[in-house]
């Protein structure tokens, strides 16, 4: 009994150490599984749709507007060219254009002595008869001013007639305009000079009457200079204050200017 008691003793011992080394191992071979057991990997999550509603479409792109097709690129049309608007009269006041060589005399009935500034002048040269007088220096006085306009020079005073030599039929004349000075040699015709007016000690008298009838006031001059002992130059000077076009309108007036030697 008592040997009995002991071999079993053994036996259960050795049960139990079986049992024992068993459940060891299995802990064993349980431990080694899960650490090398593959770990999960991060779980993509959607967001709830909210309640009640459906879950939200995802909207498509708008296709884009077409884009026009760029234009062919052909030769340029050439421009037509705009031709050049012709140049303006030059602006001048009424004061300068009708300025005189010299101050208006106290009285016109009167010859005054005074002394003549010279100004720029632009003039042409010729001849003419006496029977056509007036028509030649209307005519010549507007063709210089058409010049002058032209060209963009300012007119500086009224229009002037140089008597340069007289005879019983024609006469020798200078006509035109004093000018203001010009910034730069101004573009006019080969006829159209540029010079100085007539300067110096003069004696001037007043015409105020027809052209036609001129000659009186210079028979007048001629016995007022040959009364007073003085002596002048061959050649005189007329200034126009006005403008006529008929030589038996008596509104012309006149200043004769004739310059001591």
């Amino acid at each position: 009994m008592g040997n009995l008691s002991k071999s079993s003793s053994s036996l259960l011992r050795i049960a139990i150490s079986g049992l024992a080394l068993l459940a060891v191992s299995g802990l064993c071979v349980l431990t080694v599984a899960a650490q090398t057991a593959p770990k999960p990997g991060p779980v993509d999550s959607a967001p709830l749709p909210p309640p009640g509603g459906s879950a939200p479409v995802a909207q498509s792109p708008s296709p884009s507007a077409p884009q026009p097709a760029p234009e062919a690129q052909g030769t340029p049309p050439t421009p037509t060219p705009v031709p050049a608007a012709p140049a303006a009269p030059p602006q001048q006041s009424a004061d300068a254009a009708n300025a005189t060589l010299g101050p208006a005399p106290a009285d016109p009935g009167t010859p005054d002595d005074l002394t003549i500034a010279p100004k720029p002048e632009a003039y042409i040269v010729g001849e003419a008869s006496w029977d056509d007088a007036l028509p030649t220096i209307r005519n010549a006085q507007k063709k210089v001013k058409d010049a002058l306009d032209k060209a963009g020079v300012k007119i500086g005073g009224r229009p002037l007639t140089r008597f340069v030599k007289t005879g019983d039929e024609k006469f020798s004349y200078e006509i035109g305009y004093p000018i203001e000075p010009p910034t730069s040699q101004p573009s006019l015709p080969p006829e159209v000079k540029l010079g100085t007016t007539p300067s110096g000690s003069a004696v001037r008298f007043t015409h105020h009457g027809s052209y036609d009838d001129i000659d009186g006031t210079y028979e007048a001059i001629t016995v007022d200079l040959d009364a007073k002992g003085i002596e002048v130059n061959d050649a005189f000077l007329e200034e126009y204050l006005n403008d006529i076009a008929d030589s038996s309108d008596a509104n012309l007036e006149v200043y004769i200017y004739v310059f001591k030697k």
